[in-house]
């Protein structure tokens, strides 16, 4: 990152640089190869994506507990650490409401009232009688004839029937047999 000196004419990405003002100076800096649209689709960035998405809640949960707090105690500091105590909590699973209603018991002393659940009548589903027809103990003792395996997958149960027959005849083969305890 270069510093630029002289005050350039203007600020922005050309060709391959960028120049942008900081601490009110300006600088000088090759062009990202990133895109905005690269990092939303690309699945490289996919976690990228899913926290921001967690930080979006995180943002709108602090938001709700900040409108709460009293307006002396109303700084922009506390809002970030509203915001990312949220994020926390949501990487652990908890549900927004849960959140809210710890987040401002918390920093406001005040209890938020748990929301009613809406009442469900559950029904028994009406089931229709099966039309199959259910089997007997003949039509499970009788013999069906079984699929007969491919050619490939004989040859191979041979092959493995050959390796094993060998494989125990090199175990008990074993020239210090007599000093193995069985």
């Amino acid at each position: 990152m270069a510093r630029y000196d002289t005050i350039p004419p203007v600020t922005g990405t050309f060709d391959s640089f960028c120049i942008y003002k900081m601490y009110g100076r300006y600088f000088l800096r090759s062009r990202s190869s990133l895109t905005g649209e690269r990092v939303k689709k690309d699945p490289a960035f996919r976690k990228t994506m899913q926290y921001a998405a967690l930080l979006a809640k995180a943002s709108r949960i602090g938001s709700a507990v900040y409108a709460l707090v009293p307006a002396e105690r109303k700084e922009h500091a506390l809002y970030r650490k509203l915001t990312g105590e949220a994020m926390t909590w949501l990487k652990y699973q908890w549900k927004e409401e849960d959140i809210i209603a710890y987040l401002a018991k918390q920093y406001t002393r005040t209890a938020i009232p748990a929301k009613e659940p809406a009442v469900t009548i559950l029904k028994a589903p009406h089931r229709r009688r099966s039309r199959r027809i259910r089997s007997t103990l003949q039509d499970l003792l009788e013999a069906k004839p079984v699929k007969k395996l491919s050619r490939h997958l004989l040859d191979w149960r041979d092959r493995e029937k050959e390796y094993r027959r060998r494989y125990n005849e090199a175990i008990t083969a074993y020239p210090w047999g007599e000093y193995v305890m069985m």
